[in-house]
């Protein structure tokens, strides 16, 4: 799922620029989607109401990712170090309340 956080996810465009029907899709986009989505739902359920309302719409994980990053930009009062630290702790916490209510999360 981390991958596709980083990397994105880019749909196939239609002859107009719209998104391809996904019935045209092959298996390879389709298990993408799927993680996109699994991501997108995991990076949701760390969140307050709060602050999913103040990151507004989004389109992917990676969209949502980095809207969370800008929100929380300058809101952190630890040294320079300790924020990869930090945030591996956060993404822990939330992996684990994922996996008490039963929901399996892929590396």
């Amino acid at each position: 799922m981390w991958i596709i956080i980083q990397t994105g996810l880019e749909l196939p465009r239609d002859g107009v620029g719209k998104p391809a029907s996904c019935v045209n899709w092959d298996a390879s986009l389709m298990k993408k989607v799927e993680v996109d989505a699994k991501a997108t739902y995991t990076l949701q359920c760390g969140l307050t109401k709060e602050e999913l309302n103040r990151v507004g719409p989004f389109s992917s994980a990676k969209e949502l990712w980095e809207k969370l990053i800008e929100l929380h930009k300058g809101t952190s009062n630890t040294e320079e170090g300790e924020s990869a630290s930090q945030l591996h702790a956060g993404i822990q916490d939330l992996l684990n309340d994922l996996h008490a209510i039963g929901q399996k999360v892929e590396n």
